[in-house]
């Protein structure tokens, strides 16, 4: 599911094979959740603020990735379950998500299997602890 963001990429090539320095990365990581499909050059459209959903993403308390994670591959949210709870008079429609730093630096992104996938009004939409696995090969 997971994929890394195209902009990162060329951080990190350049990063590895030039003097430029990586920019570190603001704390605070957040799992942004998206109406429409997210590509690696483009976010995808940002849930409404309002309906359920906080507009800028949800955190969990630091670490916010596994630390233990065998090999290049890490898992999040791995400090917190995720939870939205879908409110107002229009349910929420899920179909990808990114995950930004604290300034809201894209990173990395996924589309959800299933989707898009409706949550009704009341309902709620969680992210279980290290569900997500994010890999690097």
């Amino acid at each position: 599911m997971a994929a890394i963001d195209q902009a990162m990429v060329s951080k990190i090539l350049n990063s590895t094979t030039s003097n430029t320095a990586f920019t570190t990365l603001t704390t605070g990581f957040k799992v942004r959740l998206n109406s429409t499909a997210s590509t690696a050059s483009a976010s995808g459209t940002e849930l409404t603020n309002g309906t359920g959903y906080v507009t800028g993403g949800q955190t969990s308390t630091a670490p916010f990735a596994s630390t233990s994670a065998a090999g290049s591959a890490v898992t999040i949210p791995h400090t917190a379950i995720l939870t939205w709870t879908s409110g107002g008079s229009n349910f929420l429609v899920i179909v990808s998500m990114d995950l930004t730093d604290g300034a809201g630096v894209r990173t990395w992104f996924g589309n959800f299997n299933g989707q898009p996938i409706a949550v009704a009004n009341g309902n709620t939409f969680q992210i279980a602890l290290d569900a997500i696995t994010i890999s690097l090969t």
